[in-house]
């Protein structure tokens, strides 16, 4: 039987690699015109509608319902209280219609109201704006290709213009909010404010509508804190 030579005994199983952090994160804050998302794809959907043939009546109504909804988040930031009490308000409304029709023909008198509205567009107007909102966001997408923030293991980097211009700041001693201020644009895009507090900045930074704003929070964090381990473990002087 052959025995394995004491100096050369087999070595130890490898240890399982730790996650590895990642280089650098991408932060892109888009402007407020990405939330008519919404109306764009409304307006995809009633083009094809109206080509076949569908009734303009019908498909002209439900697109201005929607369009006035969307047009809603460029007006107000819904915060989590106003949020909870518009829809306690509007439970509220909507009880007391039923009860009041209970007693009134109030359900008689709003389809009449409702029924009368006849808001007609024709195909031409839908794939005109559908065209338009597309082209839009297409440049909207190609800017923001040249003008986002990029955070690394040493610094934030601001690259903006088209000749590559970027300003920079350390990550040293850096602090980081993040904050949800409108719960419509969180339900469209997921979306938040980022706050950026370098130690060598005169002020904050500042970073609106960046779309999966947890992602961004919880990946930034993995960064930071990967840096501040190997940091701590830097042997001292022997």
């Amino acid at each position: 039987m052959t025995q394995t030579p004491p100096g050369n005994a087999p070595a130890p199983a490898a240890s399982v690699a730790e996650p590895q952090a990642p280089e650098s994160v991408i932060i892109r804050p888009w402007p407020k015109v990405v939330f008519l998302y919404p109306t764009f794809i409304a307006a995809c959907l009633c083009f094809l509608l109206s080509m076949f043939g569908a009734e303009s009546r019908a498909v002209g109504n439900w697109f201005m319902l929607l369009f006035c909804l969307n047009l809603l988040v460029f007006s107000f930031d819904f915060s989590r209280i106003k949020s909870i009490t518009i829809v306690v308000g509007l439970i509220a409304i909507v009880l007391g219609l039923l009860l009041a029709d209970t007693k009134w023909d109030v359900g008689g008198f709003l389809s009449r109201l409702f029924g009368g509205i006849d808001i007609e567009m024709n195909t031409a107007f839908y794939g005109f704006l559908a065209g338009f909102l597309g082209f839009l966001f297409l440049l909207v997408f190609i800017n923001a290709r040249f003008h986002y923030y990029e955070v690394n293991a040493r610094e934030i980097l601001h690259h903006h213009g088209y000749l590559g211009d970027i300003t920079r700041w350390s990550t040293d001693g850096l602090e980081m909010n993040k904050e949800i201020y409108d719960m419509v644009e969180y339900l469209l895009l997921r979306s938040g404010r980022l706050i950026f507090l370098p130690s060598n900045a005169k002020k904050a930074i500042v970073l609106d509508n960046v779309a999966k704003v947890n992602r961004i929070e919880a990946r930034v964090n993995d960064l930071l804190s990967h840096v501040a381990v190997r940091l701590d473990q830097r042997p001292g002087p022997g």
